[in-house]
This record gives structure tokens, C-alpha cells and sequence, in this order.
């Protein structure tokens, strides 16, 4: 399903190959180079940062001030899996804290394969152990909304119509994205 940009969240003012643009400044050639480099910068809210409710840096950005929050951990990991040609989709939508739906927060993240294995990239998570999880272990704290794979091609998942008619019951999860 062709999803548009603006649909991934407020932050979204780009289509996906924007993502892209910009020399790199930070050279990685292994997931271990991602994990070591992100461990280096610090998570700080949009708000705090730009004085603005969602704002989706450029990766390029993100690794000039080594901060932002969840969105610009994951688009820099995506992007960054993306040239190391490594399957990789950058998704959004809710997380939860074990598996506590009162808990459910917007969220962004990253999921990659590696032989055949599935693996959920949570880049503003604090170590290399809570960065990387095997997706089975992690997946129903998951509620995925929309990702966008390497080549752009976007999804839809039912997710979203989960969370929308939470909200419409008046059961909403917090719509501050962290």
C-alpha cells in the first residue's frame, strides 16, 4: 500500500529518500559500529530540542547534534543498515511496556533481518542488549502502524485501526511520541 509521508506521524514532512540525502559523516561497516556510535548520543524530546511537538530530523542532522528522539535514532539506524545492505524497515506506531496496553506510547523503530532472522533495532535504548532483540522474543509489545522498507515501499498494518478505535473509545495511547 502506497502510504503517504505525513501519514507515519505530525514529524513526517519528507517523502522517504530525503532520508537519504546528505553525505554521511559517520562510517559504520557492522551493526556493532551502529550500536557503539548511537551509545554516543543522547535522547532528548522534540520539545526540548526544537521547541516543537514532533520534528523528524535528517539523518545527517542527527549526526551533527548526536541527539533527538526515538524517530531520529531509528531513521539515522535505518538509513545506515540501508548502505550496509542489510534488509531494514523503519517502522512506526505504539510500543508497550510489558505488553500493558494503558502503557502504549507512539514509537519508532527499526526491524532488520539477517540470514532468515528477524531482529527489532531499538536504537535509543541504552546498551547493545536492549538495542537488538530477536523480534519473536519482542513482538507483542509491538503495535505497528506503518514502515517503509530500503527501496521506499510503504505499509499498512491493521495496527493502526487497533489504536484508532482505542482512541475513538476513549482508551487512547499517549500520542506524545518518544
Amino acid at each position: 500500500m502506497d502510504v503517504p509521508a505525513g501519514a507515519f506521524g505530525p514529524g513526517s514532512r519528507w517523502q522517504f529518500p530525503h532520508y537519504f540525502e546528505g553525505e554521511s559523516s559517520v562510517p559504520v561497516t557492522s551493526i556493532n559500529d551502529l550500536v557503539d556510535w548511537l551509545a554516543t548520543c543522547e535522547y532528548v524530546s522534540d520539545s526540548d530540542q526544537f521547541n516543537e511537538r514532533d520534528l523528524w530530523q535528517q539523518p545527517c542532522d542527527f549526526e551533527r547534534l548526536r541527539r533527538g528522539d526515538c524517530e531520529d535514532f531509528a531513521l539515522w539506524a535505518w538509513r545506515k543498515l540501508a548502505e550496509m545492505d542489510v534488509d531494514a524497515e523503519f517502522y512506526v506506531g505504539s510500543v508497550m511496556c510489558g505488553g500493558n496496553p494503558e502503557s502504549a506510547r507512539q514509537h519508532a523503530w527499526v526491524v532488520y533481518r539477517v540470514e532468515g532472522d528477524a531482529f527489532l533495532f531499538e536504537p535509543a535504548a541504552c546498551g547493545g542488549q536492549r538495542m537488538i532483540q530477536p523480534l519473536p522474543d519482542v513482538m507483542d509489545d509491538y503495535v505497528p502502524h506503518f514502515a517503509v522498507d530500503r527501496h521506499f515501499t510503504t505499509s499498512a498494518f491493521v495496527g493502526c485501526l487497533i489504536d484508532s478505535s482505542r482512541e475513538a473509545a476513549g482508551d487512547s495511547p499517549e500520542i506524545n511520541p518518544t
